[in-house]
């Protein structure tokens, strides 16, 4: 008997509704002068992040289309840009008069880069950027490139937190994926890094491979408990148009499952197994934090509101009401965003989170949005993926597998509902 589903297609990113607003809304753009006046003025007291994107890997996953490139040179002028775009902001106010709260060095790969490289980098931040007291310093890494050199100079700097691209601990999971090292020499690098950093050590795990059982899901959360990690993201197998996949599937070469059940118990497996008798528990959508360990204020940042500072070619952000995208070394595309898109963007990042506090949502939404909500938060109680009480909103079992559809389809009503009203 076909189970019947609250929605045909399961949205598996955040992602499915960047751009929803703008579509409809489109955003004003404006100058890099309009931007650095922005930087000079006071800055305002929000969660502050800096994003800093390496667009480049000396391997290349099995499943990634992102804005990223197989390394073929030297990066040497890459690592003096971004050292470069450190120096040229950090004179302004918007770095001179308040502290920095997160810094994430995403990718690609960030440790595909040489110790000196590193240090050019790092150093740069340090003589540009305060960093508050209790500042998050992630590195994205591989086991294969991070060395003990690279290691050494990144805690020099700060950095105390690592996020391993793990994707899965099984030797079959690995394989599929074009990871180095099979599972033993994966679990015994691992505890050498988390002998070896004073910081956090946390993966990402990628479930829904093809041919992947319940046992080797159960299988990743166990190993994750056993290695006392600090976090874990579980993200279901996306196959993106461009990536080694998508061509061997054009080709024939591999068959896709395309069944949410199957889905649905692999992420109900992980997730079991990794919270149950154990002091992990969902943070967000697709992370499952140990308690008072992993605090991942990047994302929180993200979602409440925050600033997020892009560097580097392809990585974007905001900085108050204006969006940044950097599209090359010296071309960059700045946007300023209406009060009704800011409004709206917290309102969907906070329900990447499991329990959604009133009191944070409800004041971004007009009388006439508040209706429309409520009536959208009532159909999410009727399909049981949203409990509601006197303070918050809650996510079910089944909304928690549903996050990212949820949180869309409140955008969606809000926007569509109230077309012409925000001109």
């Amino acid at each position: 008997m076909k189970i019947e589903q609250p929605f045909e297609i399961r949205h598996k990113s955040h992602h499915n509704s960047t751009g929803l607003i703008s579509k409809y809304y489109p955003p004003k753009r404006v100058s890099e002068d309009d931007f650095l006046k922005k930087l000079d003025e006071e800055p305002k007291d929000v969660p502050r992040v800096i994003y800093v994107h390496t667009p480049y890997c000396d391997k290349i996953c099995s499943f990634c289309n992102l804005n990223r490139e197989q390394l073929s040179g030297s990066l040497d002028s890459y690592a003096e840009y971004i050292a470069s775009e450190f120096d040229k902001y950090g004179k302004y106010r918007y770095f001179k008069e308040k502290p920095v709260d997160v810094i994430y060095f995403g990718g690609g790969t960030p440790t595909v880069y040489k110790a000196k490289q590193l240090e050019i980098i790092l150093s740069s931040i340090e003589r540009n950027i305060n960093l508050s007291a209790d500042h998050e310093f992630t590195f994205e890494t591989t086991l294969h490139n991070l060395t003990d050199e690279k290691l050494e100079i990144m805690e020099k700097y700060g950095v105390n937190r690592l996020s391993v691209g793990i994707q899965s601990f099984t030797t079959e999971g690995r394989e599929f994926y074009n990871r180095t090292f099979d599972r033993d020499e994966t679990i015994r690098r691992i505890k050498d890094l988390k002998a070896k950093f004073n910081g956090e050590v946390c993966v990402d795990i990628i479930y829904n491979y093809p041919n992947q059982t319940i046992e080797n899901a159960v299988s990743d959360a166990k190993t994750i408990k056993e290695l006392d990690l600090g976090s874990s993201s579980f993200y279901s197998l996306m196959i993106h148009n461009g990536s080694a996949l998508s061509k061997d599937i054009e080709n024939d070469k591999l068959k896709m499952e395309d069944d949410l059940i199957r889905e649905r118990k692999l992420h109900d497996a992980f997730v079991d197994e990794l919270t149950k008798e154990s002091d992990y528990y969902i943070l967000e959508l697709t992370k499952i934090a140990k308690k008072n360990r992993d605090n991942y204020k990047y994302i929180k940042a993200r979602s409440f509101g925050g600033d997020t500072f892009p560097i580097g070619v392809g990585a974007g952000g905001s900085v108050d009401n204006i969006g940044i995208f950097r599209m090359k070394k010296e071309m960059s595309k700045f946007v300023e965003k209406g009060e009704y898109q800011q409004r709206l963007d917290k309102v969907g990042g906070l329900f990447q989170f499991p329990v959604v506090e009133k009191k944070n949502v409800l004041p971004n939404l007009t009388e006439k949005e508040l209706e429309i909500f409520k009536e959208t938060i009532e159909k999410m109680k009727n399909k049981n993926l949203i409990l509601e009480n006197e303070n918050n909103y809650s996510l079910t079992r089944d909304g928690l597998f549903w996050g990212n559809n949820v949180s869309r389809e409140i955008l969606v009503d809000l926007v569509e509902k109230t077309l012409g009203d925000n001109k």
